[in-house]
Order: C-alpha cells, then structure tokens, then sequence
C-alpha cells in the first residue's frame, strides 16, 4: 500500500472535500459532533474539546467560538462557565430535536424501510403553513400539492407553530400504483445522486481499511466525525421509502452499508481520541457511550 491509498491520507483528502466546501458551515459540524460524541455522553463538553477536534479539520478556534455563539443565540446550546473556561450542554430545545434524529441515523436503513408505511398529512390554514411546508420538505416529507404532505411511519414529526392542527391520515392506494404515487410525491434524483457522491467520497478509504491499513486516533476521530456528517444530512432528507417504491438502482443501502462498515472499523481509535481528548465540567467523557455499541445494528 502507497502512502496515497494510506487510512491517514484518505482521512486528509476527506478534509480537503471539507474545505472546498463553501460556505463551511461550522456550527453544522459541531451539530453532528455533539450527537455523535456528546450526546450520548451526557450533553456536555469543554469548548477547548471542540476546538481540539475542529482543528484536526483546519478550523481555527476563532470559527468555532462564532459557532457555539450562534448555537447557544439560537437555542440549541446552553454555555456554562466554570473559571476561565467554557462548557456546552444540550438545551432542551436541542435534546427534545436530538433524540429523534439520533434514532435515525444510527440504525440499518433495511430495518426502518421495512416497517415503513405511506403517511398523507394534510396542513392547517393560516400563515404558518409555508414553513411547516418547507420544514417537512427538508426532512423528507413529499408534496402532493400545495397543502398535501407524503410521508411514511418512518417520518419525523412535524415541528413548529401549526403542527398541532395538522392532519395525519394513513394511505393505502386502491387504485394505480403506489411507486407511481410516491414517484410524483418524492423529487428522488437529486438524492441518489448525493448518495452516490457519498460513496464515491467515502470508499477510498473503506478500501484502506480493508486493507488493514489503521488510521491515527486523530485521524480516526475525524473521519468518524465527517462521515456522520455527511450521511446525517442525506438520511435526514430521505422519506425511507420501502423498497418496492424505490428506483430498482437506489444507492441508499449502500450507502447505509458503507457507514455502518467504517462506522465500526473507525471507533477503536476515535474512542481513545475521545478518552485521551474529552473533557466535560465533572472530568473525562465516558469512553463509551450507553448503548453505544449498538449504533448500525439490528
């Protein structure tokens, strides 16, 4: 194996596709940091953490205080002071979100798709219908039309004034076809593709690993982070459609596949990251999280 194909130069080239991302939005990243690390070790984290970790990604530490500013300004965090230095926890605002979209990423698509059912909701009169609409949209939710939603039992909850005075109603299609409906219902082409691109991103070093390579516990550390990334934001827009409604070529399980592979692959060395590197306001984060250990597991 060249040093090209090596677990560390994949993880460095994975940084590199971060940063050609503008704009980069850091407050997005530490998002997934702390559902990834933080969450489910508590809530709470040391800033110099973060910046720790962010850094690893070449992200200075002026970035990331301008981000947890914005999280805790918007709700999402609570900061804490214990002398000079500065902790994060999760609002409720942020645990009441956190919850359900952790129980989504972290589970083998062909286990939700499964149990998926085609769901209509129907949105309330008034000014609060455009963006319960564009929410829904975001978080795989189809349009039928102007006030007709599609989703399935796998779908988020509608969040938001108005939500409560929505109107849910199970579908079943007695006439026509149901991929036909859920085809007109989901703009699915332009997921596929981001799901493609994933892969593409992430197989080099799914190989490098294959090949017994092991990545630094830095390395690790990032490449878990910015594969959660990544993936958090597709499987959070996909309706997890069951799989006689997909195109025959949907690239989502494998996509689903792939992560979980590197998902468990990568953690040996992010958990010694996260003993040698994390710190909360009470000492160290756990090495390792309740429950955990199940995360893409059936």
């Amino acid at each position: 194996m060249d040093k090209h194909s090596s677990p560390d130069a994949c993880v460095a080239a994975l940084v590199d596709r971060l940063q050609a991302t503008q704009p980069l939005r850091v407050w997005s990243l530490i998002v997934t940091i702390f559902g990834d690390m933080v969450a489910p070790r508590g809530g709470e984290v040391w800033a110099g953490t973060l910046s720790d970790l962010l850094s690893e990604m070449r992200i200075d530490a002026a970035a990331v205080r301008a981000a947890l500013s914005r999280l805790a300004r918007d709700g999402w965090v609570d900061r804490m002071k214990v002398g000079r230095l500065s902790y994060y926890r999760l609002s409720a605002q942020g645990q009441k979100v956190f919850v359900p979209a952790l129980a989504r990423v972290y589970r083998l698509s062909g286990d939700a798709r499964a149990a998926a059912a085609l769901r209509i909701v129907v949105l309330p009169e008034g000014e609060d219908r455009g963006a319960l609409r564009d929410g829904a949209l975001k978080s795989g939710y189809g349009a039928l039309g102007p006030t007709v939603l599609l989703g399935t039992s796998a779908s988020p909850p509608l969040e938001g004034p108005g939500a409560d005075r929505c109107i849910h109603l199970a579908a079943e299609v007695i006439g026509g076809s149901a991929a036909d409906l859920a085809a007109r219902a989901f703009d699915l082409p332009p997921l596929a593709e981001r799901y493609r691109r994933f892969i593409v991103a992430f197989s080099p070093l799914d190989a490098a690993l294959a090949a017994g390579g092991a990545p630094s516990d830095a390395a690790a550390m990032v490449a878990r982070t910015l594969l959660i990334h990544d993936y958090r934001r597709l499987i959070l827009r996909d309706p997890m459609l069951a799989a006689d409604l997909l195109p025959a070529d949907w690239p989502g399980a494998e996509a689903n596949a792939l992560t979980a592979r590197l998902y468990a692959a990568l953690r040996p060395g992010a958990e010694r990251w996260i003993a040698e590197n994390g710190r909360s306001s009470s000492g160290d984060l756990p090495a390792r999280a309740s429950g955990d250990s199940a995360r893409f597991s059936s």
